[in-house]
C-alpha cells in the first residue's frame, strides 16, 4: 500500500486501487477522478488554458477524460492517479490551503476538518478563505458556502456574515437566492 503524508494530520493512501484521504488517521473521502487543464499548442509551445483562474472558475474548461468510463475502466494506472492526487493536495498545502487550488467541494470540507483537528494554519485560513471566495462572485462557490453552513457563526462572526450579504448587488443576490432554492434537496459531494 502506497502512503503519502502531507503533514502530521493529512495523508493519502492507495487502497484497493483507489486514492483515499485521511485526516488524523480517519478515512475522510475516496478520490473519484482527476480533472486536468486543457492545453493549447501554439508554435510548438504548450500552454494551459485559464491558468490564472480558480479550479471552480475553470470547471467548464477542464478535461474530464480521466473520469471512469462506462465500463469503470481507467485511462491511467491507479498508482499514477494516486501520485497526481498527492501532488494536488501537496500544492494546496504549500499554497497555505488556498481554496482556489482545489475544487470548492473538496477544499472547504478538508479545511474545516483540518481546523477541527487542531491544524493551526487551517484555523487561520478558514475564515479568510470563506470571505475571499464568497466575494469572488462565483455563484456556484457562493451557493456551496451558504448551503454547507460556512457563513454560519461556527466560521464567521454574525457581523462578517451580514457584511458579505450586504455587499451583494441586487442581481447577484437574486441569482444566489435562485440557485439556493434550486439546489435545496441536492446533496453536494466531494470532488477531486
Amino acid at each position: 500500500m502506497n502512503e503519502f503524508r502531507i503533514n502530521e494530520l493529512l495523508k493519502l493512501r492507495l487502497e484497493n486501487n483507489s486514492t483515499v484521504i485521511y485526516i488524523n488517521n480517519k478515512k475522510i473521502i475516496q478520490c473519484k477522478y482527476l480533472l486536468i487543464n486543457k492545453t493549447i499548442e501554439h508554435d510548438g509551445e504548450i500552454n494551459f488554458e485559464h491558468n490564472d483562474m480558480s479550479m471552480d472558475d475553470q470547471i467548464g474548461n477542464l478535461d474530464h477524460s480521466l473520469e471512469l468510463d462506462d465500463n469503470n475502466e481507467r485511462q491511467i494506472s491507479p498508482e499514477t492517479e494516486f501520485w497526481a492526487h498527492c501532488s494536488n493536495l501537496q500544492a494546496w498545502h504549500e499554497n497555505n490551503y488556498d481554496t482556489q487550488v482545489l475544487h470548492v467541494n473538496l477544499a472547504f470540507p478538508l479545511l474545516r476538518k483540518l481546523s477541527n483537528h487542531g491544524d493551526q494554519k487551517a484555523k487561520e485560513v478558514l475564515k479568510k478563505e470563506i470571505m475571499k471566495r464568497f466575494r469572488s462572485g462565483n455563484l456556484n462557490v457562493m451557493t456551496f458556502l451558504v448551503k454547507e453552513g460556512y457563513l454560519d457563526r461556527d466560521h464567521l462572526d454574525i457581523e462578517d456574515s451580514e457584511i458579505l450579504y450586504e455587499e451583494l448587488d441586487f442581481e447577484t443576490s437574486k441569482q444566489l437566492r435562485k440557485l439556493l432554492k434550486e439546489s435545496s434537496g441536492k446533496k453536494e459531494r466531494f470532488l477531486i
